[in-house]
């Protein structure tokens, strides 16, 4: 930002005086009159002024370039420029440090006492600390980087977390999001509001608030987690998990189907893998048995294959009951688990490069999915598809673990998390709540306004879900105490190409064409709900509980290239919230589920008559005066709005 020009004002000229009265012909020396000793005044004290407030101007400046060598820290890393990366930190620490010792001088404390200029200089201080406080964070970073993620990382080897190192990065870490948090309190007490650069000051606050929020935030949501890595790694007794390869070609409501599980035991920071088990070719092993049931899981009904233990829609819940199936199985009490599908693979792979698949041979991030979950027609032999299955797991250890790029890994598997491709479990409530504020625990929303969340789950064992295409469309009509009527469209395409093997389609199984879908439909709490049909035809349902949360679900059959639409209407009672002036709040959580072809949505709601919609989220647009719309082709993540409509005045006749 450029620094602001500093205006000093304007002189009114005073009257010319009389011109001197002559005495005698011989000249006299001509005395200065009022009117040219006034402007000499007034320059001498414009030049004082404007010498005194060069200081404060070069401070403004300064500020100005201490932002901007920040913003090329930002992009140095982004372009893994380390060395240009030190270089700005250590320009951006000599701006600060040459900022504040103008502000702080006296030279400052005397402008301080100046009507119009204390709170521009209070709001300087205020820059000047969080500035210092920005810079010591990006010191800490790069000092921190290459031991965390650098090429020469000591700190995880693939097989060996190096605990003592760890200690000091957390520690390191807190100190990093105290001096956020300290940065953001400094920026927010900046008024803005002074005589002198007021607009100037706020619209540097603004910018840099909008640039250092998200990050303290991020910070934050980190800060809980951290003391309890070490203990997660082993430090104090061994650990146990489970990792789980889910297939989204054949979905469940959680995801899709796991394919392979694989034991992890993380001892004093060594990490061990267990023997990969393939769910379809240990068929002892995965017959239907009893465990011990979540208690209020609707889905867990008698014996279950543990391939099904996942068949509730959050992970909290699905991921408790694995744990308890594979105890049932091996006896092992397992601490938690790490469920990824092939789509995050496929993501990974992008990353690090191809790899080597044990059946098949080198793939790659663009084909990936469509050889291991879309190819079976020409993989028809099962042991190599079993064999195939059972290379997922060390592959999913090797990409993430080896080869570096830690931060890179991270990043992906927090957005893959957002579609729901990704998701962790962990029984342990302190370590689940650590990483349910980071957004990777697959949990459904707990809104208590209105909510969007349609999974479908394969009926009849088959790997047709590679195909599918679904839409959402909701109609919302908002009454004026905050309920609502919603009409609910689930549309949904078995894609599929032409059967590709002599005979007749069996309607099951790796190479059917047939999809039997059971359409979960999730609702806002208290729904009632009103009528269900599909394809126009009514049918009978019955409302379950889950967890608080209404769900409607209908098995529908697909012949190949089929389309059905389910449709259901129901009321919601507390849509929105009604304000004290009138005007309504209207609430919308949407959760995805983890598809190969993420489903498409479209949201219109229509808001009283008396009211109109301000202030649009992004993505939101209005269609008229009363109705908003939002959607889109791809649902990849689990976003929350609020719409609000004001009382508009009635017109006067």
């Amino acid at each position: 930002m450029a620094g602001p020009v500093l205006a000093f004002g304007t002189m009114t000229p005073v009257s010319a005086p009389a011109p001197a009265t002559r005495t005698s012909r011989k000249a006299r020396p001509r005395r200065l009159g009022s009117w040219p000793v006034g402007w000499v005044l007034a320059l001498l004290v414009g030049l004082l002024v404007g010498l005194a407030l060069l200081p404060l101007a070069r401070a403004w400046l300064l500020g100005n370039a201490a932002r901007d060598s920040l913003v090329a820290v930002k992009v140095a890393l982004q372009d893994g420029d380390e060395d240009a990366a030190r270089a700005a930190v250590a320009e951006a620490r000599d701006q600060v440090h040459d900022f504040r010792t103008i502000v702080d001088s006296p030279v400052g404390d005397a402008w301080g006492r100046v009507p119009g200029f204390g709170t521009a200089l209070t709001d300087g201080r205020r820059f000047g600390a969080a500035l210092a406080d920005v810079v010591a964070v990006a010191g800490s970073g790069l000092e921190l980087w290459p031991e965390m993620a650098g090429e020469e990382s000591q700190l995880f080897d693939g097989k060996q977390v190096d605990l003592a190192l760890l200690e000091r990065v957390i520690d390191e870490a807190d100190d990093v999001v105290t001096r956020l948090d300290r940065a953001r309190e400094s920026l927010e007490a900046v008024r803005g509001d002074g005589v002198v650069l007021g607009d100037a000051v706020a619209d540097a606050r603004d910018d840099a608030l909008a640039e250092l929020v998200p990050l303290d935030d991020a910070a934050e949501d980190l800060r809980p987690l951290l003391p309890r890595l070490p203990a997660m790694l082993g430090a104090e007794g061994p650990r146990r998990y489970v990792i789980a390869i889910l297939n989204p070609a054949e979905l469940l409501y959680s995801g899709g189907t796991p394919l392979s599980f694989a034991p992890l035991t993380v001892d004093d920071g060594r990490i061990e893998m267990g023997e990969t088990v393939d769910t379809a070719d240990n068929g002892e092993d995965f017959v239907p048995r009893f465990w011990k049931k979540v208690e209020g899981n609707p889905f867990h009904r008698g014996r279950l294959r543990v391939a099904t233990a996942t068949m509730a829609p959050s992970w909290p819940v699905a991921g408790e009951e694995l744990l308890n199936a594979w105890r049932s199985l091996y006896g092992v009490q397992g601490a938690g688990v790490i469920a990824v599908d092939v789509m995050t693979l496929a993501r990974l792979a992008e990353i690090t490069g191809p790899m080597a698949v044990e059946g098949y041979g080198t793939v790659d991030a663009a084909n990936l999915a469509h050889i291991l979950i879309g190819n079976y027609d020409n993989i028809p032999n099962p042991y190599i598809r079993h064999t195939i299955n059972a290379s997922l797991v060390p592959l999913f250890h090797e990409r993430l673990f080896d080869g570096g790029q830690l931060a890179a890994k991270a990043r992906v598997l927090h957005e893959m998390a957002q579609g729901r491709h990704f998701a962790v479990f962990f029984r342990d409530d302190d370590v689940q709540a650590a990483f349910d504020r980071l957004g990777v625990t697959g949990d459904l929303s707990d809104t208590d306004h209105d909510y969007l969340g349609v999974f479908t789950q394969n009926a009849v064992p088959s790997k047709t879900d590679y195909y599918q295409s679904r839409t959402l469309r909701s109609r919302v009509r908002l009454a004026e105490d905050g309920s609502a009527r919603v009409e609910l469209e689930v549309d949904i395409h078995n894609d599929t190409p032409a059967y590709a093997f002599d005979g007749a389609d069996p309607r099951e199984g790796y190479f059917t064409r047939w999809l039997h879908a059971s359409v979960g439909t999730f609702l806002p709490k208290g729904t009632e709900v009103r009528s269900a049909s599909v394809d126009g035809v009514p049918f009978e349902y019955n409302v379950g509980d889950y967890f608080g949360r209404p769900f409607v679900r209908r098995t529908v059959v697909f012949a190949p290239q089929q389309r059905h639409t389910v449709r259901l209407v129901y009321d919601v009672p507390s849509a929105a919230v009604v304000e004290e002036d009138g005007g309504l709040t209207y609430g919308l959580d949407v959760d995805p589920q983890g598809m190969v072809r993420p489903q498409g949505i479209a949201v219109t709601v229509r808001f009283p008559a008396g009211h109109t919609p301000t202030d649009l989220p992004e993505g939101w647009v209005a269609k008229n005066a009363r109705t908003a719309m939002w959607g889109g082709p791809a649902l990849v993540a689990s976003p929350r709005f609020e719409l609000r409509a004001t009382p508009t005045a009635p017109e006067v006749e």
